[in-house]
Formats: C-alpha cells, structure tokens, sequence
C-alpha cells in the first residue's frame, strides 16, 4: 500500500486526464445547459478525499459489498475508500492492477458531480416517485451511466492493466445482470455513446421516459 500522500498526488494526476477525458467523450452531447456547465467549469476538479473507512452497502447485490468511493452533493467532492479497493482487488485477484482500478473509481465518481452539477434532481430520492420512476430505477440508470464513463476512460488506455480492469468489470456487468446489480445496467441499457446520451438527456427532461424507452 503507498502512503496517503502518494495516493492523493496520484489520484490528482488522474483527475487531470480523467477530465480531458471526459470533456473529450461528452463534446457530441448537444446540451445548451450542459454545455454551458462545461465551459463554465474547464478548469475545475471536484476536491479529493481519500480514507480508509470500510463502509458496508446494506442488501447488497452483486460481486461485493463495501463502498469503493461517494460522490456528495457539498462542493461536489469526491471520497475514495481506499481500504475497500484493496479488498476488492484481492477478491478479483486485480492486485497487480489497484492502481487502475482506483483510477476506475475516480473517473466513476467524477462523472457522478458533473452529473449531479447540471441534473441534482436525478439524486434526490424523494423527487423520485413524483416522476413517475422509482429510485431503484433511477439508481440503474445514474450508476450505469458513471460505469460506462469508467469503462470509457479505462478503454482509452493502452495500459494493460487499465485494459485488464476494463475487460473485468465488463465481465462483471455480463456475469451479474440478472442479480440487478446497479452497475450492470451498463450492460443492458448503455452499450453505446448513442444510449448513453439518451438515458443522460431523459433523466433530465423525462426519468420515467429514460426507463421505459430503454427497457423496451
């Protein structure tokens, strides 16, 4: 394990590319509001906070049961639990890889404050019933979206062990699908830009439309 400050300086690091990154995959999203958001923000990165709390997801479903990272509302910030990530790399046998796996956490989370920057109602929970789709749906759909950018920004290495982490949690979409495991929603609703900008556009005009348009 490298010492926090090593984690902190290489999380910032990715931070920078992962927002390249992002700026570069969302430029074929036509959005006056989000687009707005973008340029207003070029420059920002969301505060990074790394800690070794280990927290328990209740009723978990798929392959774990810890919180690999938050993002939260107050200033956007983004919580890294980096004891959890070396569990889970021991339980997929990714050790070799915890850096880039940490840095699939990170781009995951990043995308979830940009989200949440231009659509907060698509966090809010009691917002959720009044537009006609539950929160379990519209978790489906948030969690998708913010794995399929991680997916992106692993892809877009030639690293193998960004490659590596990118071909396993694939796997993992494919393999716990049908345990309605959130992120594997990426799987079934998001296997394309083209989808990915439709489910990101309902959730802001229509959430109950973003599912069933999707699920059809």
């Amino acid at each position: 394990m490298m010492p926090t400050s090593s984690l902190e300086s290489l999380l910032k690091n990715e931070l920078v590319k992962i927002r390249a990154c992002f700026y570069d995959f969302m430029k074929d999203f036509f959005s006056e509001s989000f687009g707005k958001i973008l340029e207003e923000r070029k420059e920002w990165l969301p505060p990074v906070y790394v800690a070794d709390e280990v927290i328990a997801i209740p009723k978990a479903t798929g392959p774990f049961d810890k919180q690999l990272g938050k993002s939260i509302k107050k200033g956007y910030s983004i919580f890294i639990y980096y004891e959890a990530v070396k569990e889970y790399c021991r339980n997929f046998h990714l050790e070799n890889a915890y850096e880039a796996v940490l840095s699939m956490v990170l781009a995951h989370e990043y995308f979830h404050s940009m989200h949440r920057m231009w659509d907060e109602k698509a966090f809010l929970q009691d917002a959720s019933p009044r537009m006609g789709i539950s929160m379990k749906r519209k978790h489906q759909l948030t969690e998708s979206l913010a794995d399929y950018f991680a997916y992106f920004w692993l892809k877009s290495h030639t690293d193998s062990d960004y490659a590596q982490v990118a071909r396993h949690r694939k796997s993992l979409w494919l393999e716990y699908a049908s345990n309605n495991w959130p992120y594997s929603a990426a799987l079934v609703y998001v296997d394309s830009p083209v989808k990915f900008f439709d489910i990101l556009e309902l959730l802001k005009a229509n959430p109950a439309m973003a599912y069933r348009k999707l699920s059809c």
